[in-house]
This record gives structure tokens, sequence and C-alpha cells, in this order.
């Protein structure tokens, strides 16, 4: 048998110890959620929207889109901006989780959209958010020499 002192085993256990320490674990440090979705062409519909207009050059404009999701399931999943001549489109459709039980009460939701006006000249514009429609005017061109 081995004849060790003390100090010896102490040393053979703390560099086991250490060796063991320094091996990778197997445990990620971050988790990913696994959330099943399906994805849906439904526009949600739109309650009240907002335009707040940053009065700095270029002119910036945000959007504030307010409304109610049919339950608690449903996700805001993309959001769309199209612009045509002087009207500019946002769409904002959900997506529904199938990987949980749903509540069938509504939950209200809020998006801060900032529109891209880059290049627009002076005008009246109509914005388009789903089911509802608001006008602004710039008063001068938002264009960038």
């Amino acid at each position: 048998m081995l004849n060790l002192t003390r100090y010896q085993w102490l040393i053979i256990i703390f560099v086991l110890f250490f060796i063991g320490a320094c091996k990778q674990s197997p445990v990620p440090i971050k988790k990913q959620l696994s959330v099943q979705m399906q994805a849906q062409e439904n526009e949600v519909p739109i309650e009240q929207i907002q335009i707040m207009v940053v009065e700095y050059f270029p002119v910036q404009i945000n959007i504030i889109a307010r409304g109610r999701l049919p339950d608690s399931c449903t996700l805001i999943d993309e959001i769309t901006e199209e612009r045509n001549a002087k009207t500019l489109t946002l769409k904002i459709l959900t997506a529904h989780q199938t990987d949980k039980p749903c509540t069938q009460r509504g939950k209200r939701f809020e998006e801060i959209i900032p529109l891209d006006i880059t290049g627009l000249s002076a005008g009246v514009y109509q914005v388009k958010v789903n089911n509802l429609n608001e006008n602004f005017e710039l008063a001068v061109d938002n264009i960038i020499r």
C-alpha cells in the first residue's frame, strides 16, 4: 500500500479537485426558450394611433399604436412599412403561441414605430396602421444634402 504523509494526501486531493473544477460544464450558461409559434397573417385591430413629430433635422416621426390582443397566446410578430406616394402603410401582424394553454382575456399593447421619412418632400401625408388612418404634415423637405 502507499505510504503517504498527510501533507501528500492533501496535495493529491487538491490537485484532483482542481482538475475536476477545470472540466467544462455540460450545462449551458444561457437557456434558450423554445416557444412554438404559428404565424398568422392577422392584422391586429388598432384602437388608437398617435403621431409624434421630433422637430430636428432631418425630421423624425414616431407612430404610437395602441390596441388589444385577443388572448394571452397572441403576440405581435411583425411590423411592416410600405410607402406609396403620399401614403405610408404600416401593418402590425400577430402570431399565436401553440405550446401553452391560453386565456381568452385579451391584453393591451402599445408599439412605438419609427417611420422612415428620409427623402420626403414637404407636404401632407397619410399614415395607415391596420384599420386606422391619420395625417401629418412636413413643413419642409426632409432631404439631407
